[in-house]
């Protein structure tokens, strides 16, 4: 498994993107279809960076407990393949299948993190469609 990593424009903003490409020749697309985002809000204002760097450790530490929590409701039905930086919030993307409960992740994290905001939407994605174009996005960049 690498993880490819570019820096991009989206709408006129930075972003700063990885995507892990090991499904890259083979895709799970019978067995997970439903792809989750999952938004980190930054609670200090991170003037023109990502973040601002006195909030690094805290960022960290929310992403060790996403990760942490995918693994413990995806019942070996999840799969992290995205991180999306922009100005002042981290995006996560997950496939899973149906024997995930990823619909519990955000009550824990929230309980773990309050105070910060946090948010998660799910769509059908069954053709791993938007795992395709980010791939394509960071194989063109890089």
């Amino acid at each position: 498994m690498t993880w490819r990593t570019a820096l991009l424009t989206i709408g006129g903003k930075s972003a700063h993107s990885m995507v892990d490409d090991r499904f890259a020749s083979q895709l799970p697309t019978g067995q997970l279809q439903t792809l989750h985002w999952f938004g980190v809000y930054c609670t200090r204002d991170p003037g023109p960076a990502f973040w601002h760097p006195q909030e690094q450790d805290a960022l960290d530490a929310v992403e060790n407990d996403l990760i942490r929590l995918f693994g413990q409701f995806g019942h070996g039905w999840a799969v992290y393949v995205q991180r999306l930086d922009s100005r002042g919030v981290r995006e996560y993307y997950v496939y899973s299948g149906t024997g995930a409960s990823l619909g519990n992740v955000l009550p824990a994290l929230q309980a773990l993190h309050s105070g910060r905001r946090l948010e998660h939407e799910t769509m059908q994605d069954p053709t791993w469609s938007q795992y395709k174009i980010w791939l394509q996005r960071l194989t063109a960049v890089g």
